[in-house]
């Protein structure tokens, strides 16, 4: 019986996707995380054949063990050249000895910089610290599976797959040079067993220098890179040959290398639509229709790739500058394969990928051209920025204590939002506690340092933006709702607390505005929106509200604050003489509509 158990055990740690978690809660799970069997299922099944020898290596030699190796090697996990050749270029430590007496000696800033910059980059490359055994037995692996005693492993056969392909040429050009050399590409993939290395995963979007940094460097970076994950300039040569000779796909798939159509969907998918519609096309060119779309797309289909949502968002957002030609064109060729669903409900699918926040909205041809193919509007962009949790995320104590809190998409989004949907949309309410949770940690921040002006990791962009963005919103009039006010007593910044004492519920309770809007001194640069009669009327039922929809609920709120505010010490200062200023004017205001409302005695006490 426990040997059944320990089967089933086996068979469900191949389904964690960090399995330490699990070998922490027990010894049984424990002893199932070291048997070196679980080891090569877990990797199979979460990386396949293909890429199980590459994670493996990844993951360093406190889970590649020989045994874990030749379970691996068991289990028919491809062992390349090219992962050979990949192996032999990356084993081993660099001699920082020597780099530091480059440093030393160097008189060179520039040739300095460089190679500091280099020495901060070396911690643990891809198979550097991979045990002496282990990288002999992988090599010893090699020369015996690929039956080649004369193995060319000083080369580079992602380079050679570059040229047998015809990536040099033009895309019109390519296709009589790959077929010359078709003979040698089988060759390269059915006896070299040539493979590409896993696409590197994309890092979650921060508004951080860190972040930044990472993708600058990732931009500039060499090949191959130290990660040893493929770079998109080199899957791009696969999609290329891929999109010219359908065929590869099926060469691949029967050495066992089933994941080539996930790893490059995207770029096999854009690509197909690239060719279709060429950025400079020539003089004999003629536009494809919906059906010769479809047909190209079902071709792919058919081999193995997806049209998901993010293909057809990437594709309209390629095509940005070309939607009032070719757009519905696309949505229509999408909706064809997409039989079950309606032009509408694709385009929705495709707002949630235009909104991530990576998307910096400089242009907002395609919210326009998404917005006006939905047929609710407002609520497809609800249901988009629940996607990216737009809104408040922590409570009055968490909020203190998190890292960084920056927007959860882009600020020019919250704009178009605004814009489009009013200051009392659903929408638009959403996004404003977004910026205001981001404004509020800010300043929560520079109250811990005082002559911080931007918090630790945020970026000064970020910064302006949100900033920016907190006033914008309050320029437009948007309504203060009360449980604001929870996080409001937090803050130390008149700019953050004037905004509801000075506009907001002035406004609430028909009292004269002292101020109408509020000077913006951050750098920043809003999209053009186009805001015409159409769109006015479009969302004019939308944001009608019933008059004064909270005041009930700020009278009691404002009532109990008082009380509050003179017992509680961890209200700001800031906020107390704002919120005595406000108590004194309505107490004292004339309308009468307010002072049957409110209770004066109450209020005064």
């Amino acid at each position: 019986m426990e040997s059944l158990y320990n089967e089933l055990r086996i068979e469900i740690f191949k389904f964690v996707d960090t399995p330490i978690s699990l070998a922490l809660t027990n010894k049984k799970w424990y002893a199932i995380s070291q048997d070196p069997q679980s080891r090569a299922d877990w990797l199979i099944f979460k990386y396949g054949h293909a890429h199980a020898l590459f994670h493996a290596v990844r993951l360093g030699n406190s889970f590649l063990t020989s045994e874990v190796l030749h379970s691996l090697l068991s289990k028919n996990a491809i062992i390349s050249r090219y992962f050979i050749q990949r192996l032999l270029m990356h084993f081993g430590p660099y001699d920082e000895k020597l780099i530091e007496l480059k440093i030393e000696h160097n008189v060179n800033q520039v040739d300095f910089d460089r190679i500091r910059a280099f020495q901060k980059k070396l911690s643990s490359p891809w198979a550097s610290n991979l045990p002496l055994p282990i990288f002999t037995k992988l090599i010893t692996a090699g020369y015996n599976i690929l039956n080649d005693e004369n193995l060319v492993i000083k080369g580079n056969d992602m380079e050679l797959f570059h040229f047998l392909s015809a990536g040099p040429l033009v895309i019109n050009q390519a296709p009589q040079k790959l077929f010359q050399n078709l003979a040698d590409i089988k060759d390269l993939i059915i006896n070299k067993k040539f493979v590409p290395f896993p696409p590197r995963p994309k890092p979650a979007h921060e508004d951080t220098v860190e972040y930044i940094q990472l993708m600058q460097s990732r931009a500039h970076e060499e090949y191959p890179p130290k990660d040893g994950y493929e770079n998109s300039r080199q899957l791009n040569v696969i999609a290329r040959a891929i999109l010219i000779y359908p065929d590869l796909v099926t060469l691949w798939k029967e050495i066992g290398y089933y994941e080539i159509c996930s790893d490059v969907n995207d770029l096999v998918m854009q690509g197909a639509l690239l060719i279709l519609f060429p950025p400079t096309p020539p003089a004999d060119w003629e536009r494809p229709d919906t059906k010769i779309v479809v047909k190209r797309l079902k071709q792919l289909i058919n081999l193995g790739f997806k049209l998901t949502a993010s293909v057809m968002e990437e594709a309209l957002h390629l095509f940005e500058h070309k939607l009032n030609e070719i757009g519905d064109v696309l949505l229509e060729s999408f909706q064809i394969i997409h039989k079950k669903k309606s032009k509408s409900a694709i385009a929705s699918l495709c707002l949630i990928q235009a909104i991530k926040p990576e998307r910096s909205h400089r242009k907002t041809d395609l919210l326009e051209f998404l917005n006006d193919r939905i047929d609710q509007p407002e609520k497809a962009m609800k249901n988009a920025l629940e996607c990216y949790k737009v809104g408040f995320r922590y409570n009055t104590f968490s909020i203190k204590k998190i890292k960084i809190r920056s927007l959860s998409v882009h600020s020019n989004l919250y704009y178009w939002i605004l814009k489009k949907f009013g200051p009392n949309s659903e929408a638009t309410q959403k996004c404003f506690e977004d910026i205001m949770e981001s404004r509020i940690w800010i300043d929560l921040k520079s109250q811990e340092i005082l002559e911080r002006e931007i918090p630790d990791h945020l970026t000064r962009c970020a910064f302006n933006a949100i900033c920016s963005i907190y006033l914008e919103f309050c320029n437009e009039r948007i309504p203060f709702k009360a449980n604001y006010l929870q996080y409001l007593t937090l803050v130390n910044n008149e700019e953050i607390i004037r905004p509801l004492f000075e506009i907001s519920l002035p406004n609430l309770f028909g009292l004269e505005l002292k101020c109408n809007s509020y000077k913006i001194d951050y750098e920043y640069n809003r999209p053009e929106i186009d805001n015409n009669e159409n769109n006015k009327r479009k969302y004019t039922d939308m944001n009608e509200q019933p008059e004064h929809p909270d005041r009930s609920g700020w009278i009691r709120l404002l009532e109990d604050l008082q009380t509050l505010v003179n017992n509680n010490t961890d209200i700001t200062e800031t906020f107390r003489n704002n919120f005595e200023k406000f108590l004194e004017r309505i107490t004292s205001s004339q309308n009468q509509e307010i002072n049957e409302e409110v209770c004066p005695k109450r209020l005064k006490q």
